[in-house]
C-alpha cells in the first residue's frame, strides 16, 4: 500500500477504530456529571465503511495506474468521504434506557444506564456517503473506459 490520497480511504477507518477502542474507557459516560461532551461510540460505523471505501479505493488506484482522472475530482472525493465519516460520529445522541414499569426490569439494566441512539442526521449522512461513492465509482469507470465515437459515415452524395 503506498502512502498516496487514495490511501486515505482506508487508513482513516482502520485509525479512528482502533483510536476508539484504546480510547473506549476514557469516553464512556458517567450519567453522574451529565452530558456535556459529545460521545463517539460508532465502531459499528466504521467498520461498515470499510468495505463502502474499497471499491473507490480501488477505482482511485487504477485512475492512478493508467494515468487517467481529474486530480481535483480525486481530492475533492477522497476529502468529503472522510469529512462525512468524521462527521457521522457525531450525530449519535444519548438517551436514556427505557424501562418497563414493573418492578422488575427486562434487561436487569439499572436505571442510570445510558443507551445510544441514531438520529435522523446519521441516516442522511449514511445515505449521503453511499451516493458519493456509487456516484464516484460510475464517473470512474467512465474514465477508465471511455464510450468510443462513432466514426462519420462518409457521404457518397454530390
Amino acid at each position: 500500500m503506498s502512502l498516496r490520497l487514495e490511501s486515505l480511504l482506508l487508513a482513516m477507518p482502520l485509525m479512528l477504530f482502533f483510536a476508539l477502542y484504546h480510547f473506549y474507557d476514557a469516553l464512556s459516560i458517567d450519567p453522574y456529571f451529565g452530558v456535556s461532551v459529545p460521545f463517539i461510540l460508532s465502531t459499528n460505523i466504521l467498520v461498515f465503511h470499510i468495505p463502502i471505501f474499497l471499491i473507490p479505493y480501488l477505482m482511485h488506484r487504477f485512475m492512478r495506474d493508467q494515468d487517467k482522472g481529474h486530480i481535483l475530482v480525486n481530492i475533492l472525493h477522497v476529502a468529503l468521504s472522510i469529512f462525512l465519516l468524521i462527521a457521522l460520529m457525531f450525530t449519535y445522541q444519548v438517551i436514556q434506557g427505557a424501562s418497563p414499569k414493573r418492578s422488575e426490569s427486562v434487561f436487569d439494566v439499572p436505571a442510570s444506564k445510558l443507551w445510544m441512539e441514531a438520529t435522523m442526521a446519521t441516516y442522511i449522512i449514511l445515505g449521503a456517503q453511499i451516493l458519493m461513492q456509487i456516484s464516484f465509482v460510475f464517473y470512474s469507470i467512465n474514465v477508465l473506459f471511455p464510450s468510443k465515437q462513432k466514426q462519420p459515415v462518409p457521404s457518397y452524395s454530390f
